[in-house]
């Protein structure tokens, strides 16, 4: 379905987690793998309960797996695959000289690594503090949920193109926030996204989205 005229499109802003990759959240991933997800799951609905920030959300995240080997995590990650056609979909967008950017709230862990496995032209996401290959427990917060408009204007002006010539590729009504893109829910999980979404694309592949962006 599509809400809005298509325009030239000079720059493809994606989410991660569930739109570039086939988990969810890194963060309940990593819960799921060092079994610490029933004390996850109480932070997290303290959060979307407005009780704690996001920031406060993540930190309490990061302490569960203070002292974990670095290894280990890359090792986790590296066992994530991706979205069925992303490879293909950055290869054309770059073959059309068009910009692409992948901003999430996630970790850049993954970010990083769907950065350069994907070519894409930059990546934003949370650090986690390490020493010595070890997690601190700390974590450098960039990225929440509810700032991401902020971020998709400044990977806009870092690139030189206007908010109407930028597409947003997401899961979620947050990955969408930027009213002045183009708004691709791409196998939407909230009612929200569905709502304000100028594209829903309910494929698999995520190759679906290129009719729309070249």
């Amino acid at each position: 379905m599509v809400r809005k005229v298509i325009r030239p499109i000079r720059l493809v802003i994606f989410d991660l987690d569930g739109t570039l990759t086939q988990i969810d959240s890194l963060w309940h991933h990593l819960h799921e793998a060092f079994g610490t997800w029933e004390h996850g799951k109480l932070v997290a609905e303290r959060y979307w309960r407005g009780e704690i920030s996001y920031k406060e959300w993540a930190e309490t995240d990061a302490r569960c797996w203070a002292g974990t080997p670095v290894s280990e995590i890359k090792r986790i990650v590296d066992g994530i695959t991706y979205t069925v056609g992303a490879k293909e979909v950055f290869q054309e967008l770059r073959r059309k000289n068009v910009r692409t950017a992948i901003l999430s709230a996630g970790l850049t862990i993954l970010a990083d690594k769907a950065r350069a496995d994907l070519n894409a032209d930059c990546a934003i996401a949370n650090e986690l503090r390490t020493n010595d290959g070890h997690l601190t427990g700390e974590i450098a917060v960039k990225v929440a949920v509810n700032n991401k408009r902020v971020f998709i204007e400044q990977i806009a002006a870092k690139f030189g193109v206007p908010l109407h010539e930028v597409a947003l590729v997401g899961d979620r009504n947050f990955d969408l926030s930027e009213p002045e893109c183009l708004k691709i829910a791409f196998k939407p999980k909230d009612d929200i996204a569905k709502q304000n979404a100028d594209v829903l694309v309910a494929n698999d592949d995520l190759r679906a989205i290129l009719q729309y962006l070249i």
